[in-house]
């Protein structure tokens, strides 16, 4: 579990291992929500419906990252991908200006949603720009277990037309 802290508050990312449809077979992709809230507690519980609800009363330009980043993990749990692939691009932007982090939480947090964004496009059949953001996350923090995961998982996924074909 990874710590920031930001304005004196300790929030923790979680890891969400859930089985998300991509194209015909399913794939084992991982997501992070972070911080202590009602949205939190529903999608540790996978309740994508009410972490939406909890999330959905601030507009999502007025989020910080992290509600910008948990909502993206719902709208990943609720295959709705194109928004989640909206909200995480803006939790990337808001990551960016939050002055109360720091470098370290900062390059952790930007390693996270970047591995969240990747889900979201693999999962929408952008398996070229999942592996770029999987890039970009692990350059951010080689050790997130779960942009690993995805890394491996995408990379196998391309790599099968090339093995299927040599046989």
């Amino acid at each position: 579990m990874k710590l920031f802290k930001k304005s004196g508050l300790a929030m923790a990312a979680v890891t969400l291992g859930s089985l998300l449809a991509a194209t015909t077979a399913s794939a084992d992709y991982h997501v992070t929500a972070f911080g202590e809230s009602t949205a939190y507690r529903s999608l540790l519980s996978n309740d994508a419906e009410s972490a939406k609800k909890a999330l959905g009363s601030k507009e999502l330009a007025k989020m910080d990252f992290i509600a910008a980043n948990n909502l993206c993990v719902a709208q990943i749990l609720a295959k709705e991908l194109s928004l989640a692939i909206e909200s995480c691009s803006l939790a990337l932007e808001k990551v960016e200006k939050d002055i109360a982090l720091g470098m370290s939480a900062e390059k952790s947090a930007k390693a996270s949603i970047y591995s969240n964004l990747a889900v979201a496009r693999a999962m929408s059949g952008d398996m070229l720009g999942a592996s770029s953001d999987l890039e970009k996350a692990l350059e951010f923090n080689s050790s997130d277990r779960n942009a690993s995961l995805n890394y491996n998982l995408i990379s196998a996924s391309m790599a099968m037309p090339a093995e299927i074909a040599g046989i």
